[in-house]
């Protein structure tokens, strides 16, 4: 299925929260690979069953951010403009890719037609964690380094590259007073298999529990 764009949606609006609901999207990627006998997976299982027979967000688990969303927010786009100035590229806005009424994620832009940005605005001690690790392991490709800097984030850019069809995302952790760092993901297709085969028992198991509680 054709992933659709929206372009018309801003990132973080009602309306945006408003079509994430029953949805599975990138930041669910880690759970949705856990064992499904973990608190994750269940959480997510849950969210899912309550918010396909309710229409309306988990009243479980209200998600109103903290000081690492807001520094996010605040050092996202300066740390956008310093990619495009970095590498003479522009990365258009998109707020929400949606592959079906099940699935869909929010990268932090778009690149060319084969590429997907994700932005990541650590604190300092974070971003010097993350440079030791690319100065410890010379040689590694890209992708297995992002699997050493944090393997969620790994599983979330995938799951991002298996919903809008892209081959690259370029992951970009940014802090103002240390160096960038620019990972280029390409698919791992084993993974998004593995990913795309855990959606399907995610749906189908919602989908028996919501049946049976509507009964």
């Amino acid at each position: 299925m054709k992933p659709e764009y929206r372009f018309d949606i801003e990132q973080n609006s009602d309306e945006w929260y408003a079509e994430r609901i029953r949805r599975i999207g990138a930041s669910s990627a880690p759970s949705l690979l856990m064992d499904k006998k973990t608190s994750g997976y269940k959480e997510i299982l849950d969210k899912l069953i309550e918010e396909t027979i309710t229409k309306d967000k988990s009243e479980s688990k209200k998600w109103l951010g903290n000081s690492f969303t807001e520094r996010g927010h605040e050092f996202e786009p300066i740390a956008r403009e310093d990619y495009e100035l970095r590498n003479l590229q522009v990365v258009d806005l998109v707020g929400m890719v949606i592959r079906d009424d099940w699935v869909m994620c929010s990268p932090d832009g778009l690149i060319d037609d084969d590429k997907l940005h994700q932005i990541k605005c650590p604190i300092f001690n974070t971003q010097r964690k993350y440079l030791n690790i690319i100065k410890k392991n010379i040689g590694l490709t890209d992708n297995e380094l992002l699997k050493k800097i944090d393997g969620g984030y790994y599983k979330q850019c995938q799951f991002e590259l298996a919903v809008t069809q892209r081959k690259i995302n370029i992951w970009t952790s940014f802090h103002p007073h240390l160096n960038p760092i620019d990972l280029s993901i390409e698919r791992d297709e084993e993974l998004i298999s593995e990913i795309e085969l855990r959606i399907k028992e995610l749906k189908e198991e919602a989908l028996i529990e919501v049946k049976s509680l509507k009964n």
